[in-house]
C-alpha cells in the first residue's frame, strides 16, 4: 500500500505504549480530522464530523466584526407564528 508521508505521521501517533498494534480507531480519527481541517466550509466540516460519528459543535457561529448598536442574531430565540 502506498501511503503519503502525513499519513505515516498520522500512523505514528497511533502506536500503543507497548508499540505492538495501532490504534485503529485513533488513526481513523485523526485522518477524519486531517480532511476536515483541509475544508474552508463550516457546514462542509460539520458534516462530515456528524457523518463519521465525531462530536459536532451544535451552534456554529462564523466569525464577523462586532455587533453596532444592536444585538446579534446568534443565540436569538426564532420567531414562531401562531405562538
Amino acid at each position: 500500500m502506498v501511503m503519503n508521508k502525513r499519513i505515516r505521521e498520522l500512523e505514528k501517533q497511533c502506536w500503543n505504549y507497548q508499540g505492538n498494534h495501532v490504534d485503529v480507531e485513533k488513526f481513523a480519527e485523526l485522518i477524519i480530522q486531517e480532511c476536515i481541517d483541509c475544508c474552508g466550509s463550516q457546514a462542509d466540516r460539520k458534516n462530515i464530523r456528524k457523518c463519521f460519528g465525531l462530536p459536532v459543535e451544535s451552534n456554529v457561529k462564523y466569525p464577523s466584526a462586532e455587533p453596532q448598536g444592536h444585538h446579534t442574531q446568534y443565540g436569538r430565540e426564532y420567531d414562531m407564528p401562531g405562538e
